[in-house]
């Protein structure tokens, strides 16, 4: 199931940016290891939480989870995530948002999201 899953995420991810009814995956590129992945995922979540809103932030085994982010209740998932081709320690982010608000509202959580990943 595990491997299906990455390899679902990986096949959109091969084309960038992808935009389907009221998702949008980001590619957040390669991290050393799960640890600093995870670390990473969970402090960018929370720095969004802390300054724009949402209901809550919650870490797995692999993925971080973030409940109503706001503007719209959007929820995101942050899944660190060993690449097919990969056999060393490295894990490649992948971030999921998910809305039933505007595609505006969607897209503004995930570049904002994505700029807070990048600026870590």
């Amino acid at each position: 199931m595990k491997k299906a899953l990455i390899g679902a995420f990986g096949a959109l991810i091969l084309t960038g940016p992808a935009m389907a009814e009221g998702y949008s995956t980001v590619d957040l590129g390669l991290i050393n290891d799960k640890p600093a992945c995870m670390a990473k995922a969970e402090r960018v979540m929370n720095r969004y939480k802390n300054t724009f809103g949402a209901h809550s932030v919650k870490v797995g085994g692999w993925t971080t989870f973030g409940w109503d982010f706001e503007p719209g209740d959007q929820d995101v998932v942050i899944l660190c995530v060993a690449p097919t081709s990969s056999s060393n320690s490295k894990r490649r982010g992948v971030m999921v948002t998910h809305g039933s608000g505007t595609e505006k509202q969607r897209f503004a959580t995930r570049d904002l999201l994505q700029g807070y990943w990048d600026a870590d």
